[in-house]
């Protein structure tokens, strides 16, 4: 019987895969526990879930991705700690065996599925935490060549910083990717934990 109502514009729209939403709950739970399934099964989230619907979504996969990268990060820190690199083939050797961790997030960021702003600060987040994984690496094996530099650097001027701890860097993966307020809708981002600390 007609109602005599219409759709909302920001409700489902009909034409979408039934389940497209609780089949992206189901990934992204298994990929925040480690699970690396591929994305072809899944809908693209382009406004048809709705744009509430798909706005829950996108936080929910913010969370998983800025999770698995402290996870990725935590277990380098690990190995940083327990076989300390000597020389650079050491910390070469080092960031090889860890990067495969990574490139299931980096295929994730490269996804035709998502957003396009969330797709490119996912890639923007992967590519930092390398960069900062590579130079904790460096900083640790620098350390066990020169264990004299450090009670040089403590007998220097207060106001000059304090050497950083050998391990990971975990702040950029502290603050969520940002999700698009308007899934799909380039530029829309809503503001992370820490605005000086957002994944630019």
């Amino acid at each position: 019987m007609h109602t005599g109502q219409t759709g909302a514009a920001a409700g489902p729209d009909r034409s979408a895969p039934a389940g497209g939403y609780a089949s992206w709950v189901a990934w992204i739970d298994a990929f925040r526990r480690g699970d690396d399934g591929g994305l072809e099964a899944l809908t693209p989230i382009d406004g048809r879930m709705g744009t509430y619907v798909e706005a829950r979504l996108l936080e929910r996969l913010s969370a998983a991705f800025s999770e698995r990268v402290r996870v990725w990060q935590s277990a380098l820190g690990e190995r940083i700690v327990t076989r300390p690199p000597r020389d650079e083939a050491d910390v070469v050797a080092l960031l090889r065996d860890a990067d495969p961790g990574l490139e299931p997030l980096a295929r994730v960021a490269t996804s035709p599925l998502l957003p396009r702003t969330m797709a490119v600060a996912m890639h923007d987040l992967v590519a930092q935490t390398r960069a900062g994984a590579r130079d904790a690496v460096r900083e640790s094996a620098r350390r066990l060549r020169e264990p004299e530099l450090q009670p040089r650097l403590q007998r220097s001027s207060r106001t000059r910083p304090e050497p950083a701890a050998a391990t990971v860097p975990a702040a950029r993966a502290s603050t969520p990717v940002p999700a698009p307020r308007t899934p799909g809708a380039v530029g829309a981002v809503r503001p992370s934990a820490r605005p000086q600390e957002r994944v630019s």
